[in-house]
């Protein structure tokens, strides 16, 4: 099955990248409906309140797909699947961020822009600002021109994903105990399991 697929969306990958880009353009224009309609407390508020929920839960899965493909490359697994992740991973990755941006902006930032406002953020909050903060850095370099022009500081500055994780798994840890913080949680685990397993197989090496 996994062959079929793989055979399927090489000979396609443009078009995929191209439905990516709608996706995008779909869900900035729906974060615009959204906040409009939460700006002026109209009907339809509520629902959009819980569509900005939803969409930090939609980023923190993309999230984890983005980490799947060099976690699982550390533990000396490849196979087909993966290197499709790995081929589409900086759209999952943009499609992450995006998610994420709405639900900052439906959740907490239209509330201050609407009422003037400002709530002091809770732990959590801050957590999650810092987690939104350091992934936009990630976000603005994922495209073929920063990977050029950035070079070797382009691996390093990617980096920055790890304790942008640590500060998701406090996000959503804080909240309460949830299928999400479980899974943050043993993501966590598993990304230090895999650093550990590629530094045992090196040292065996030499």
């Amino acid at each position: 099955m996994i062959d079929k697929i793989f055979a399927y969306i090489i000979p396609r990958k443009e078009k995929f990248i191209a439905g990516f880009k709608v996706v995008y353009f779909l869900i900035a224009v729906a974060a615009f409906f959204a906040a409009r309609s939460l700006y002026y407390e109209d009907r339809n508020a509520a629902f959009f309140y819980s569509l900005g929920v939803n969409s930090g839960q939609a980023g923190l899965i993309c999230y984890i797909i983005t980490l799947i493909p060099g976690m699982m490359g550390r533990y000396g697994v490849r196979n087909k699947f993966l290197s499709l992740l790995n081929i589409f991973r900086r759209y999952i990755g943009i499609l992450m961020y995006l998610f994420a941006l709405t639900h900052f902006l439906l959740v907490r930032a239209i509330f201050f822009i609407s009422t003037g406002i400002f709530i002091p953020p809770v732990l959590f909050e801050i957590f999650g600002s810092l987690a939104l903060s350091l992934l936009f850095f990630l976000f603005i370099t994922s495209n073929d021109f920063s990977v050029t022009k950035l070079g070797k500081w382009w691996n390093r500055l990617h980096k920055l994903t790890y304790p942008a994780m640590g500060f998701i798994f406090l996000h959503v840890a804080m909240q309460r105990v949830s299928i999400w913080s479980v899974a943050m949680g043993v993501i966590i685990v598993l990304e230090v399991g895999s650093v550990v397993s590629m530094l045992g197989r090196r040292l065996k090496k030499r």
